[in-house]
């Protein structure tokens, strides 16, 4: 573990840790770019609770060759979703693996061609809005800085669920069932039901192998709350070597935090379709310090949210139709994000078998008609 957790410091936390203490001491410090290996976050999390389930008799003694299958199994390798070695082995020596299943082919094809349309139709047609709204050299208005945080609340779902969707997919070509890493997690009433809905394995590694060990629930309600503002911050690190994303994981626990008090004092009922909206609007203030690149930039998008850049349309850098086209879109896709998670379950339990293989052929069509203009996931650099 101390290797592991070596080897991700350096190449992942080195300049961040070395420039804050520097500052601290009034000292500079020349950052030396380390080049960080792609999926080094993923992998790492999984060699770790490999190591900590052997250790604990979860599973049984590896051979090299095992465990290497196990590390290096490349569908979901880059960006997850998270997968522990109790849930992958025992699949690898299933032998009927290695028999062509034209089932788990369909299940493959219906799944990756879910995925990449997320990703390609989707996800980058947010691209260019989120681009703009984060590097706006004037101050946004309300429109625009909502405008700018919503689309990127949308493109970092259908980008990571897609690649989510394309991962499970691949698995199913090599018969191999990955588990699920989303749930329509904007369709969650609390943030506590957030966190059981969005990347579903990482939520599971931090509560089994990082908040548990803290002591967890057990030891007082003040050491609760303790255990799980560290959890949130150690993730919200573990996505990246800035403050924005400590300050990320801090306001998702805050809001942990709160829900949990609430639960347990609950003064009055909150209806259920504010208690959704209230949500996703603490969701997308948190995405906001997530996709910035620095507090101050962060700080300046939510007072444009906040409405406190007081500026005309004919000023802004918008036009009217531009604001007419994003807004239509954006409102289509906030109707379509909380069941888009229940459509790959829809076609692969149709009754209807041809409408089913028919809509897949329509969604591989356009996805893959539209890899003109393609960006990178946006979970690679974590």
């Amino acid at each position: 573990m101390i290797l592991n957790l070596a080897l991700i410091g350096y190449f992942k936390y080195a300049d961040f840790f070395a420039q804050n203490i520097a500052a601290i001491f009034g000292a500079s410090w020349h950052t030396k770019n380390i080049f960080l290996p792609l999926g080094i976050s993923f992998f790492t999390f999984q060699q770790i609770a490999c190591l900590v389930d052997t250790y604990k008799g979860k599973i049984g003694r590896l051979s090299l060759y095992r465990y290497a299958l196990f590390v290096s199994f490349f569908p979901q390798l880059i960006a997850g979703p998270i997968v522990l070695a109790d849930t992958l082995i025992p699949q690898f020596d299933n032998k009927r693996i290695f028999c062509l299943s034209y089932k788990n082919l369909c299940i493959g094809i219906t799944l990756f061609s879910i995925g990449l349309f997320k990703k390609v139709v989707i996800a980058d047609t947010f691209s260019p809005w989120v681009a703009a709204a984060f590097g706006a050299d004037h101050a946004l208005t309300f429109i625009e800085a909502w405008g700018g945080a919503l689309s990127y609340t949308f493109q970092i779902y259908f980008d990571f669920s897609g690649y989510s969707d394309m991962a499970l997919g691949l698995g199913r070509f090599f018969n191999i069932e990955l588990p699920i890493n989303f749930n329509s997690p904007y369709k969650a009433a609390s943030i506590t039901d957030f966190w059981r809905r969005w990347h579903i394995t990482l939520s599971g590694f931090l509560k089994e192998y990082l908040y548990i060990p803290l002591g967890g629930n057990r030891r007082g309600k003040l050491r609760r709350y303790i255990n799980l503002m560290l959890t949130m911050l150690l993730g919200g690190l573990w996505h990246g070597a800035g403050w924005t994303f400590v300050i990320w994981g801090g306001l998702h626990g805050l809001f942990l935090t709160i829900n949990h008090l609430w639960r347990e004092h609950k003064p009055f009922d909150i209806p259920k379709p504010i208690s959704h909206l209230i949500t996703f609007v603490c969701i997308v203030i948190a995405w906001v310090f997530f996709r910035a690149d620095n507090v101050a930039q962060a700080t300046e998008i939510l007072k444009g949210m906040a409405g406190m850049n007081i500026q005309t349309l004919t000023e802004s850098a918008y036009t009217p139709g531009r604001y007419a086209k994003g807004i239509f879109i954006i409102a289509a896709v906030m109707l379509y994000a909380p069941t888009s998670g229940t459509i790959a379950n829809r076609l692969l339990h149709s009754d209807h078998l041809h409408i089913a293989a028919v809509i897949t052929g329509i969604i591989i069509t356009v996805a893959l008609m539209s890899l003109g203009n393609i960006s990178e996931f946006l979970y690679f650099q974590f």
